[in-house]
């Protein structure tokens, strides 16, 4: 077990390394604490058996397994890893983020940076003109692009033009479907990684096929990291939303009530230093992030 703490105190970080949970039960989510945060990572390793990345996994407890709506497991990813960080969970590596048709549509993934995170699209996807065009901005922004589960005759052909990784469930194929996804799609353009692999052969034999990048049970099971939020007070986002409805907006009234709530001081410097705004500058208080926000809402109301 390894525990760190953020340097402005903001997060307690744990990772607990898990066997797969045998039942759903609701057992070990009983003894979770208010404000804790769940999220599993599993490595992703290259030929030479170096860690590439992880993939992060959302998690409502600290038991390894899925139990929640794919939206709503994807946001809540997303959220987790704005709140905690990229660089805490995946120790500096790439992160492979799950992403819903919705995700991709309101650009939620840009929220994290482009160089520390692959977009991998979910198998449910379908390849539609609104996704094509979302699928362009990423690659334009400089994201990295996976296509999660793909199969033989994928619905998803249309979006290897802009993958940079395709991911190959070996116990879903055969060898023989996998030399024809590695022949037909596998370039210098595009990586191929075999994922679920559970044995020392399926390794070797997925190496020997040109797979570049491998994940499975045989490297790692999923981590568990559990991080928790600053406490938050009910009765400061009441008082902050009173006063954001007023018709005029004391600037300093709120700025000093921002100032006595640290989780949204926190999630808020977060939110404006992702990539979403493409701020030049780094906002580090809360005094520069209301000029911000008043400077473009001055611009939009012109």
């Amino acid at each position: 077990m390894l525990r760190l703490k953020f340097h402005n105190g903001s997060a307690d970080i744990r990772r607990v390394k898990l066997a797969p949970a045998k039942e759903k039960s609701s057992a070990s989510n009983a003894l979770a604490l208010p404000g804790q945060r769940f999220v599993a990572r599993q490595p992703i390793f290259d030929r030479s058996q170096n860690v590439f990345g992880y993939e992060l996994l959302f998690r409502n407890g600290i038991e390894d397994y899925f139990n929640a709506d794919p939206e709503l497991a994807a946001r809540a990813t997303l959220d987790t890893s704005l709140l905690l960080g990229i660089n805490t969970l995946c120790a500096n590596r790439l992160a492979f983020v799950n992403c819903t048709r919705e995700v991709l549509f309101k650009d939620l993934i840009t929220l994290l940076p482009p160089n520390q995170v692959v977009a991998e699209i979910l198998e449910t996807v379908e390849p539609e003109a609104r996704l094509i065009a979302a699928c362009k901005r990423l690659k334009s922004f400089g994201y990295l692009i996976a296509l999660d589960d793909f199969a033989p005759n994928d619905p998803r052909i249309p979006l290897c033009e802009f993958a940079d990784i395709i991911k190959v469930d070996i116990r879903a194929t055969s060898a023989q479907e996998r030399v024809g996804l590695m022949r037909r799609f596998g370039s210098p353009k595009c990586k191929m990684l075999a994922e679920k692999l559970e044995t020392p052969h399926e390794f070797q034999q997925a190496r020997d096929m040109g797979f570049v990048y491998f994940q499975g049970y045989f490297f790692c099971r999923p981590e568990i990291v559990v991080g928790r939020e600053v406490p938050a007070s009910r009765l400061h986002y009441i008082r902050m939303l009173e006063m954001v409805s007023r018709r005029e907006i004391d600037l300093r009234e709120l700025e000093k009530m921002l100032k006595q709530e640290a989780s949204i001081s926190y999630r808020l410097l977060r939110y404006l230093n992702s990539p979403i705004f493409g701020f030049s500058l780094e906002i580090k208080s809360i005094r520069h992030a209301m000029a911000v926000f008043g400077e473009r809402r001055t611009g939009d109301a012109a």
